[in-house]
């Protein structure tokens, strides 16, 4: 018999449809119907069912009656197949039903895992939202077509839509509906990840900084959809009007530098420079030497002056800039030029090498031969009497680079990474008088000029400072 069941399984019922009609033959012993009706009761094509029951009819299994869609079939299997069809279906309908045991079990695990998931997504979505809600910023999230998941309430504040019932899964047009808040937050969208500076936005009386990022899972990894691209972004809307009013006052004050303070300081120097000379009379030793310290001090502070308004103007993009192609070698042997007498008398070696004597750079010829002045003068003042000054130009490919190095009293490493922040000066030469904000200025005008600047310095052994520009176009 099991060898009977075996054939039966492998030559007759090989199919699962064909065990479910048998099975359906089983139960309705005396049912004739058409393949259409049968595809009906067992829910599957009925090409399947017409071509299955084709097989059992080949079979001996089963009768049909007439032709093509018209056809009925009914359930007759030849003498002695009829006990192995009982064992068949039995042990067939047995494991069937054992298996749907076990899926409706599944399906109610599932079914308890979904309502769990939803009601752990629903609390977690509350705790975004109360985070997000708490946050002084405007906060929007949208997927990859754009529609809106997500926003706080100080979005929704400046959003027309606000009192509708339902926003999110709106597209961001819709949703918003300001045609110029939309531009700018696509704006930000397409410089994501860029290094662009952020978006700024002028809305109801206030100006917003736009900051947008892909959301990241736990691991801080960005989530993506199947193409790679994030699945959701997030814009934030930083409220920048406070700042903006402090570079309004910024800028005031500057104005104020230049005219309160620097007319009345030029009158000063022009009169005692009239009286030193001695236009209004003899002067004795001591009135001369008075004199001389009113003189020099307003040179002091005319140059503090001029440093502080020139660090202002470049930290407020106001420093108009022309660059130029500026033969840099010419530059650099006129620096070396104007400072002679300062490395006489510290009786200092200098030392030029040029790789590069008539390569061209993009510049600002009068700034950059303010940097230069800077970074060699620095080295002037902080060697050593009788030490050495070494300059060198070399070719980088795109760009030139520019070396200073000194045998003075150097850096002390920890303090390095500051030496370039206003009104930081190296605790090694707090005996030298200065503002503080000479390496500060260089390094905005180089970095305004497309370059960068660099130091390396040992304490009592000297320092080197470096910078890069690029070439200008050939």
């Amino acid at each position: 018999m099991e060898k009977a069941i075996k054939d039966f399984l492998k030559n007759v019922a090989n199919t699962v449809l064909k065990l479910d009609i048998l099975s359906y033959y089983h139960e309705h012993p005396y049912a004739m119907d058409t393949a259409e009706g049968l595809a009906r009761w067992l829910n599957r094509r009925v090409e399947e069912v017409t071509r299955n029951l084709q097989e059992l009819v080949d079979s001996g299994i089963v009768l049909i009656e007439g032709e093509g869609t018209a056809a009925v079939y009914s359930y007759s299997p030849e003498a002695g197949i009829s006990e192995v069809v009982n064992k068949v279906i039995g042990s067939y309908r047995l494991t069937r039903d054992t298996v749907y045991s076990e899926v409706i079990q599944l399906e109610k695990k599932q079914e308890e895992l979904r309502r769990e998931y939803q009601t752990l997504l629903f609390n977690e979505r509350g705790k975004t939202e109360t985070i997000l809600n708490s946050m002084e910023e405007l906060v929007v999230v949208l997927n990859r077509e754009g529609k809106v998941l997500l926003a706080n309430e100080r979005f929704l504040r400046h959003c027309p839509r606000a009192g509708a019932e339902s926003t999110a899964g709106l597209m961001l047009e819709e949703f918003i509906g300001d045609e110029s808040v939309v531009r700018a937050i696509r704006a930000s969208l397409s410089e994501m990840g860029k290094d662009e500076e952020s978006r700024e936005l002028f809305l109801n009386g206030c100006y917003y900084q736009l900051h947008s990022v892909p959301v990241t899972g736990p691991d801080g990894k960005v989530i993506a959809d199947k193409e790679g691209k994030p699945a959701a972004t997030v814009t934030v809307f930083r409220d920048i009007t406070r700042e903006k009013e402090i570079e309004r006052m910024r800028e005031d004050f500057i104005s104020m530098l230049t005219h309160d303070l620097k007319n009345p300081l030029g009158i000063i120097l022009g009169s005692s420079t009239l009286v030193l000379d001695g236009k209004l009379g003899f002067l004795n030793e001591k009135q001369n030497r008075l004199l001389s310290n009113v003189v020099k001090s307003c040179g002091t502070m005319d140059r503090l002056i001029n440093d502080f308004l020139t660090l202002s103007k470049l930290e407020a993009g106001m420093l108009s800039l022309c660059l130029e192609e500026v033969v840099i070698d010419n530059i650099l042997r006129s620096v070396i030029e104007l400072f002679n007498p300062q490395v006489r008398e510290r009786n200092l070696t200098v030392s030029y090498r040029n790789d590069c004597e008539k390569v061209l750079v993009m510049a600002d010829q009068v700034q950059l031969e303010r940097v230069l002045a800077n970074i060699f003068i620095n080295a002037v003042n902080y060697n050593r009497d009788g030490g050495r000054i070494d300059l060198s130009l070399r070719d980088n490919g795109s760009t030139v680079i520019v070396e200073v190095a000194d045998t003075g009293i150097g850096i002390p490493q920890d303090e390095l990474p500051f030496i370039f922040e206003k009104f930081r000066r190296a605790s090694s030469a707090k005996y030298m008088k200065g503002t503080g904000l000479g390496l500060t200025i260089v390094r905005e005008l180089v970095s305004a000029m497309g370059g960068e600047i660099w130091v390396k310095s040992k304490e009592g052994q000297g320092s080197s400072f470096s910078f890069r520009l690029p070439k200008a176009a050939t």
